[in-house]
């Protein structure tokens, strides 16, 4: 979606009981990159029973693409429902997160997503998703086999520095 910012790496974060999460550094350095600052963009992912993060660039980038989609409906004599093009807004929220990466995960998004104690988060180059760790094994989708590879990999290092 944007120009010059990818989202790549993974990592899993411990959700406390504050529901506090800590984005990964890797994909902490894309969104401050694309936010210019320390805000995060979430919302329910369309399809997949996981969340969907970026920065402010993307988060822009999707008004304009609606925008555009209604001045070129408008000019063929169509149709176009903003409202519902961008109904996904409704659960999308802006979030500030700390330099270390800490932020609060809005307890409508963990909902959604079924997130617990743990998210499991992990690039997909123009945004991120943030997966329950046993959902995402169980029922993610076979696409992401070397993602459910990374997270085995985070979940075996979580129980080394655990003991």
């Amino acid at each position: 979606m944007s120009v010059g910012v990818v989202y790549n790496g993974s990592g899993l974060s411990t959700i406390d009981a504050k529901g506090r999460a800590t984005i990964p550094s890797a994909l902490r350095d894309s969104v401050q990159q694309s936010s210019g600052g320390n805000i995060v963009c979430l919302s329910r992912h369309p399809i997949y029973p996981c969340l969907i993060g970026f920065g402010l660039r993307e988060l822009n980038q999707m008004r304009d693409d609606i925008d555009e989609k209604w001045k070129a409906s408008v000019a063929r004599g169509e149709d176009f429902d903003r409202e519902a093009a961008g109904a996904s807004a409704s659960s999308m929220f802006e979030t500030n997160f700390e330099a270390s990466g800490r932020f609060v995960l809005q307890p409508m998004l963990r909902f959604f997503s079924k997130v617990e104690d743990s998210a499991f988060f992990h690039g997909t180059y123009g945004n991120f998703l943030v997966w329950n760790p046993d959902i995402f094994l169980s029922d993610g989708p076979s696409e992401f086999g070397a993602q459910k590879d990374e997270l085995r990999y985070w979940q075996q290092e979580t129980g080394k520095r655990i003991k």
